[in-house]
Formats: structure tokens, sequence, C-alpha cells
């Protein structure tokens, strides 16, 4: 459920979690930290900065920081500057909106799916991804949207 543009903009906002708070961060240094490519990271990073996540400071000792702390930070907040977070509400199988009231063939038990999803994104926030110890890959990442699910 999260696209990889989603992804790579987790793992840089982790990895500018740990910075220190008058520090920048270049685009070539995240990115070879979190192993993004370096341009796509260098548009999401602005996109991410047109939404107030993150500040951006041209020349010597530039690059990104966080502009808020971590802990208001949530995941949340980070893909609906990347993506649009509409798609997380619409149905995914019928042409239509589907609700209780007009269910699609698997309405009851998506909706479980994305509330459990949506839930996850809104109650973690950067700050407990950067304690963890592991680095943020697609694996800790989808082991954490498991377990997002298995408690709902």
């Amino acid at each position: 459920m999260l696209s990889q543009s989603g992804i790579h903009a987790i793992r840089a906002m982790v990895n500018l979690a740990a910075l220190p708070e008058s520090e920048y961060q270049g685009v070539a240094e995240i990115a070879r930290i979190t192993g993004s490519p370096r341009n796509y990271l260098g548009k999401l990073l602005l996109q991410l900065s047109r939404h107030g996540l993150v500040e951006s400071r041209k020349g010597l000792g530039g690059g990104f920081r966080l502009s808020q702390s971590p802990d208001e930070i949530r995941l949340f907040d980070v893909m609906a500057a990347i993506e649009d977070s509409t798609r997380w509400t619409e149905c995914a199988f019928a042409n239509t909106a589907c609700s209780d009231v007009n269910p699609c063939m698997v309405h009851e038990r998506w909706s479980r799916v994305r509330e459990a999803f949506l839930g996850f994104l809104r109650n973690t926030t950067i700050t407990e991804l950067a304690n963890n110890h592991h680095p943020v890959t697609n694996t800790a990442v989808g082991r954490e949207v498991r377990a997002a699910l298995k408690r709902s």
C-alpha cells in the first residue's frame, strides 16, 4: 500500500530525524544513506518542503532538515505530501463510491484493512521509526503495516 515514492520519502525523513537540530544534509548524502535515486529524491524533498515538513537551504552547508520535531510528523503527513491521499479513502473495487449503505462486493473487509492502514499512518511518527535500530527498508515498513493490521 505504500508507494515506492512514499518509501523513499519516509526513509529520507527518518534519516533527517537523526541530524543535530541546526544541521542540514545534502540530497546526495541522503540518497547514499537511504539507497534512493538522487534526482528523484531531490524532487520528493522539494514536495516535502512545499508541505512544510522539511526546510531547505542553498549553498555551502546547505541541504535539507526537518522543519519540526520528528515527534510531530506522522507518516500520514509524509504520504499526503507525496501522493494523492484520497486514493486511501476511495473504494478499490467499485467504479463508484461505495459506503455502508451502498457497499461493493468486498466493502466490509476492505474498509477494515483500509482503516488499519490509515490508523498505522496516523499513529506512527518519524521519531518511532528513527528510534527503531534497524534501517527503514521495504521489509521494515511491511512488518509495521502487518503488525498494525493484526492489532485492528
